[in-house]
């Protein structure tokens, strides 16, 4: 029968592991705080102009060589 200390040995999770989760989180927070951003400042980064364009009116070829 295990005894409390080694039941809670094995369900520790290891140093490593542990650092690794806390740098996953971290870059999450930095490319959510990055998308944050970019669509706050999407009115300002990108613009759309339209403009009217007509064409002239070609010259009609003439009737003598």
């Amino acid at each position: 029968m295990e005894t409390g200390e080694d039941s809670n040995k094995e369900e520790r999770v290891s140093k490593s592991a542990l650092i690794a989760m806390i740098a996953i989180i971290v870059g999450l927070m930095v490319v959510a705080t990055y998308a944050n951003w970019q669509n706050a400042d999407r009115d300002r980064i990108e613009t759309t102009t339209v403009t009217h364009f007509t064409p002239e009116a070609s010259a009609s070829p003439s009737s003598t060589p």
